[in-house]
């Protein structure tokens, strides 16, 4: 509808307008919904505001990621054998508490730690063991007969009946801050081996001195079906923790246990 003048009813804009007014413009697209108060630029939000939760998911998610890595490290520990995955040969520098790196136990110069018996057994170590002072920096007792294995991947030193891989004691440094308890460590490592075939957590408890034993078993060939593991946290006069392993056949249990006996009572850091 018109009337004179030029004038027109705009049915769009429900209004009069003449013809010399120019265009009315395109409407403008619906806007988003107001930030939350408090919201500043870019969507970052003041405390307690959607910006400042969703700036702390990312250190979640990498805390959650180093809690992982550090798990599989600890796990490292452990030598399952049949093709289990072992200790790296070359693993990265585990920091100390005071922040400056401390090798991981097995590293450093290549040439292979060696061990001499002693002339005789030690008083406190009856037969059948004989006490052996380890280039590795101590000396413990182990089977009478049993010597250095040189073949092995894990981590520290190893003793072996020689031509017999059924049973073996493992002893290295441990070399996670300190910060972390000798329980936790274990707790980690038995977690980080759950998902391995046959694998079963028997027991975790803490030890006097500050120490903690796991006993775990899984199937191994080399133990002839299932190997049965007694692993003890230590720690040395001096502070530093160190770990002993012995394992051996699940179904004499009872000779694992006095060869880990043996060389806890008679280890000695030098």
């Amino acid at each position: 509808m018109s009337t004179g003048g030029g004038a027109h009813w705009n049915p769009q804009s429900q209004r009069w307008e003449w013809a010399e007014q120019p265009p009315p413009p395109p409407p403008l697209p619906p806007s988003y919904p107001p930030r939350p108060a408090g919201a500043g630029p870019g969507g970052q939000g003041g405390q307690g505001g959607p910006g400042r939760e969703r700036a702390w998911k990312v250190p979640l998610l990498v805390a959650l990621g180093a809690a992982v890595v550090g798990g599989c490290a600890v796990a490292g520990w452990f030598v399952l054998g049949d093709g289990e995955p072992q200790e790296p040969k070359a693993p990265a520098a585990a920091p100390s508490a005071s922040g400056t790196p401390v090798p991981p136990s097995g590293t450093g110069p290549q040439t292979a730690p060696t061990a001499t018996a002693s002339s005789s057994a030690s008083p406190s170590v009856p037969p059948p063991y004989t006490v052996v002072r380890d280039d590795g920096g101590f000396s413990v007792a182990v089977p009478t007969g049993w010597e250095r294995s040189r073949d092995e991947d894990g981590s520290g030193s190893f003793y072996r009946r020689p031509g017999d891989r059924s049973a073996l004691i493992q002893i290295f440094r441990v070399a996670e801050p300190d910060g972390v308890g000798a329980c936790e460590l274990l707790r980690i490592s038995s977690q980080a081996l759950g998902n391995r075939p046959g694998y079963q957590e028997v027991s975790l408890d803490p030890a006097p001195g500050g120490s903690c034993e796991l006993v775990y078993e899984y199937d191994n060939q080399e133990s002839h079906g299932r190997r049965r593991a007694i692993e003890r946290i230590t720690v040395a006069p001096d502070g530093r923790r160190w770990a002993l392993l012995a394992a051996g056949p699940a179904a004499d249990g009872t000779t694992v246990r006095a060869n880990l006996t043996a060389a806890v009572e008679s280890f000695r850091p030098q």
